[in-house]
């Protein structure tokens, strides 16, 4: 599903609004051979950062990563949405593209695909009070299109 989409990939209907991230579902080899992400696809880290929150989600768990704090004070997040987590990640610095977690196994209608938001959240969220609804609610929260940056 790509960024702002209003409607669902995997059922009927539409989302209540746009999609903050970007759903992650097939790959292709250098072969040109289309195959599909499964509960053993690692998932790595984007870019440099720290494990700050690691929360449950419908699917999975949600790793919430920070990075670099931006000189208007504003931190820039990476969130990883339907994974199971990797042992000992919490609260770890790690180098981008050490694997993070799997993704989740899939979940009635939603098969097994890797939700990922780019945010940046104001100096006054606190990090313990970070989730989606949060972020989804918060004033001064910019998501940002994955596709345009990764």
């Amino acid at each position: 599903m790509l960024f702002r989409s209003e409607g669902k990939w995997w059922a009927r209907g539409d989302r209540s609004r746009g999609h903050n991230g970007l759903d992650l579902r097939f790959y292709e080899t250098g072969s040109g051979e289309a195959r599909t992400l499964s509960e053993e696809t690692k998932i790595p880290l984007l870019q440099t950062g720290r494990i700050i929150k690691i929360i449950p989600d419908f699917i999975g768990h949600s790793i919430f990563a920070g990075h670099e704090r931006r000189d208007d004070g504003r931190r820039l997040l990476t969130i990883y949405g339907h994974m199971n987590p990797a042992a000992a990640i919490g609260n770890a610095k790690l180098a981008g593209g050490c694997a993070i977690g799997r993704l989740a196994a899939g979940k009635g209608p939603v098969p097994p695909h890797l939700h990922l938001s780019i945010a940046l959240v104001p100096a006054g969220i606190s990090l313990e009070a970070l989730s989606w609804e949060t972020l989804d609610a918060a004033a001064g929260v910019i998501f940002m299109d994955p596709e345009q940056l990764i």
